[in-house]
């Protein structure tokens, strides 16, 4: 098993005991309630009807459920991509739960390997989801996939994790992070700059971050930077 391989398990193992064991807006996890980036990002849209969202890496729907629940009764769709079969399989029963399952369109799918439309999308967004991606030249694939895909007016907002590093709580060790990209967090600012260069910048903030999970049974503690970038298509 390579490096990639053992990151994707890992990583599987980690979303799979969440999703099964924790309820969307439901205290005590990172599910408990939607980026509130991402909602507000959401109103500055500028066309009220026949709206098509994208998110990718969607998790259990912790930001699209919300947002098709907005989308209600005006023809809109929140499309939804993620690579687990868990989070495609909760998320589907958490849509019928909400009321919204007309309004989502679920894709169990690599990000890399999903097919963005050209000028299909008035908003696309990505949580803590594009890190994982499997190599830096995926990477900024995905990055000119999304440009294509988004029409005049519209709106993306990318929520990175860079500067990653985790760390043995037992001991002090630092490990090795389960992350695909280990990205700089000057330098991933830097690239953004450059793919968004024409773009009307809406939000660029860096925050720490840091979060206790357990890797082989052990707690660690997981530090990064939390690079928001949000911009709209001129």
């Amino acid at each position: 098993m390579n490096r990639l391989q053992r990151i994707r398990a890992y990583e599987k193992e980690y979303h799979d005991d969440c999703y099964e064991n924790r309820i969307l807006f439901e205290s005590g996890s990172w599910l408990e309630k939607p980026v509130r980036t991402v909602l507000d990002l959401f109103e500055q849209l500028e066309r009220p009807n026949g709206l098509r969202l994208l998110d990718l890496g969607c998790g259990v729907g912790r930001n699209s459920i919300p947002l098709a629940s907005r989308l209600s009764g005006t023809g809109g769709k929140v499309v939804c991509v993620d690579l687990l079969e868990s989070a495609i399989r909760h998320l589907e029963k958490y849509g019928r739960e909400h009321g919204v399952e007309e309004e989502l369109e679920l894709h169990r799918c690599d990000i890399a390997a999903f097919r963005i439309e050209p000028d299909r999308y008035d908003y696309i967004f990505s949580v803590s989801s594009l890190e994982h991606l499997d190599s830096m030249d995926s990477f900024v694939k995905v990055l000119g996939a999304m440009a294509a895909g988004t029409r005049t007016g519209g709106i993306h907002c990318l929520i990175v994790n860079a500067g990653v590093k985790e760390v043995c709580l037992a001991t002090g060790e630092e490990l090795d992070p389960k992350f695909e990209l280990m990205l700089d967090t000057e330098e991933l600012g830097s690239l953004l700059a450059e793919k968004y260069r024409g773009w009307e910048l809406l939000r660029h903030a860096v925050k720490p971050y840091e979060l206790e999970i357990q890797r082989d049974g052990e707690p660690v503690s997981l530090r990064s930077d939390v690079v928001t970038w949000a911009a709209r298509k001129k």
